[in-house]
Formats: C-alpha cells, sequence, structure tokens
C-alpha cells in the first residue's frame, strides 16, 4: 500500500473484530463444547454473577508428547488444535477480537430462553392470545397467531417481540419473574446503542445485576425445563457472553444474515437442487441485468422527459 509520500509500504493488518455465533467461536478460539470461548467460564459458571477473567492463549505443553498433550487439553478444556491461524497475527487474542454479536447472543438468547420461560410459566395458549389482542400499530410486527410455534424471526421481529413480550406478560407473571424479563430486556436494549458513555456502562450492569437478583424466581416458577423435566441451573453459553461487553452494536451479522435469505436461499429455491452453485449464479446474474436494465430506462426516460420540458419553454 502507499503512504502519504508513494511510497510502497508493507502493511500489518490488525485481527480488531470477528464476527460469528457460539460454534464458530468455539472452533476459532479452539475450546472444547460447552466451555466459554472468551473466558475461563465451563459450564457450571455460565450462571455467575461476576463474569470469569479473560483466557490467554499461552504455550501449555509440547504437542508431540500426545500423551501429556491430551491430559493438558482436557483439563484447559482445548479441542487439540496445536497452531490456531490468530497466533501469527500480531497480538491477535479470541478474548478481544471475539467481539458481542447482537443478534444471536441478544436478540436470539432472548427468543430461545426469555420467551420460552415466559411460555412455560403462562402457558403458550395465553401468551399468543395476548398479543393477538393487541392492536395493529405501524411500524410494529403484529403477531395475530401468537410465537409459541414460531421457529425463526428475522432481527427487526426480535426487536419488536422484546419490546412487547414485558408489557403483554405483565399480571400473568409473577412479580419477581417480571423483574427478571425487564431487566435482561433493558439491558440488551441499552447495549444496543452506538454509542456507550460511563452513566450507559452503569446502567447495562445496573440491568445485569438486577436480572442475577431475581434469576432464581424462574427456576422457582418452573419456567427452566429440559427434555427431561425442570432444570435447577442456568447453564446458558449465550447468558455468560453477554456479560463481556466490549463492541458496540454495528457488531452483529444481521445484515450478513438477510443477505444470505436473499443471496444464497431464494436461489437455491429457483434451481432445481443439483449443480445449484452454477444456477444460483446464473440467477443474479440475470436479476443484476434486470436492475441496471430498469436503472437505464428510468434515466432514459427521464432525460427524455426534460428534454422535452425544455423544448416547450
Amino acid at each position: 500500500m502507499s503512504d502519504p509520500s508513494g511510497n510502497r509500504q508493507i502493511m500489518h493488518t490488525p485481527l480488531v473484530a470477528w464476527i460469528a455465533d457460539y460454534p464458530e467461536q468455539l472452533m476459532i478460539a479452539c475450546v472444547s463444547a460447552k466451555n466459554s470461548p472468551i473466558s475461563l467460564a465451563t459450564a457450571e459458571q455460565f450462571g455467575d454473577v461476576t463474569a470469569q477473567p479473560p483466557a490467554i492463549a499461552v504455550a501449555a505443553c509440547d504437542p508431540r508428547n500426545i500423551a501429556a498433550f491430551h491430559k493438558v487439553c482436557l483439563a484447559k478444556h482445548l479441542n487439540g488444535i496445536v497452531e490456531p491461524f490468530w497466533t501469527i497475527w500480531g497480538d491477535a487474542c479470541p478474548s478481544r477480537f471475539l467481539t458481542p454479536e447482537a443478534l444471536h447472543q441478544w436478540h436470539k438468547f432472548y427468543f430461545d430462553h426469555c420467551i420460552r420461560w415466559v411460555i412455560n410459566i403462562i402457558g403458550g395458549e395465553e401468551l399468543d392470545h395476548c398479543l393477538a389482542a393487541l392492536q395493529l400499530r405501524v411500524g410494529t410486527r403484529h403477531w395475530p397467531n401468537g410465537v409459541s410455534t414460531l421457529k425463526q424471526c428475522t432481527g427487526r421481529e426480535h426487536r419488536d417481540l422484546e419490546k412487547l413480550l414485558p408489557a403483554v406478560a405483565a399480571g400473568a407473571l409473577p412479580d419477581d419473574v417480571l423483574c427478571t424479563l425487564r431487566a435482561i430486556t433493558e439491558f440488551i436494549f441499552l447495549a444496543q446503542g452506538l454509542f456507550h458513555y460511563d452513566e450507559t456502562i452503569h446502567s447495562l450492569n445496573e440491568a445485569l445485576r438486577e436480572f442475577h437478583h431475581y434469576k432464581s424466581s424462574i427456576l422457582r416458577a418452573g419456567g427452566r425445563l429440559g427434555k427431561n423435566g425442570p432444570l435447577n441451573h442456568f447453564q446458558i453459553p449465550k447468558l455468560e457472553l453477554a456479560q463481556h461487553m466490549g463492541a458496540p452494536y454495528q457488531w452483529s451479522s444481521d445484515i450478513t444474515e438477510c443477505c444470505h435469505i436473499t443471496h444464497v436461499k431464494m436461489p437455491y429455491r429457483l434451481s432445481n437442487c443439483r449443480d445449484y452453485h452454477v444456477q444460483c449464479c446464473c440467477s443474479l446474474d440475470r436479476q443484476e441485468k434486470q436492475c441496471l436494465f430498469c436503472l437505464f430506462t428510468a434515466l432514459k426516460s427521464s432525460i427524455q422527459a426534460n428534454g422535452n420540458s425544455l423544448s416547450r419553454s
């Protein structure tokens, strides 16, 4: 790259942020399942009030000694990767460049857990009825069929549902459970701010502290249910990752997930599901040509209209 003086220089780009969901973060950090990719927390510590210290990459054992290396990997919850790609990337460390990701770590956590807590306590039919009874409002997603059987949402629909759930659940949930729900909702909305100041950080910490103070009420009310019955813990990886606030709202995969629908899923449905790579590229090329043709005809019509108006005047 050329510097201001015109001289060509070798540039080393620092690894500042890597947007990924939880399984991808585990692979990047070379950490085994049910552990934090950015801290020393294990599954039993995911629901703790205090965040665990960050995980720092250090040389632990000679990988040529397979028995000792395997023992160290089990003790430190590693997956056995010897040379991750980021070890030769300057001072890159997963505890710093794996930033919080809004869509999966906040909105998807709310959809997978908080809404499920409400459904387990008051029932899916009751929640669906309350949401369907709301008056239509321009700019906000309406839920005429409820959300108890919903499998997937867009980022905007996640945010609209987060605005409605605490108000809809008021009166049906116990007061302490409602305080828990309101606190985590406030935390998520505060964390989406474009700028974070001392007052914002204080409000985030207070909302998180209130959530941890009242969260045991969810267990008492039977909100945490598993395949084999009630759960008495909060071993949720996204809950632990949410406590490590290190990046503003710009680090989100919401845009890329939306492009994945328009540029991958929709062209795939138009193919015959065989050799779909070529067919998807061909479909995208045709869509681009159509857009360019529409743009050209619009500009041509505009020029002709302007020319006719000038000639008449």
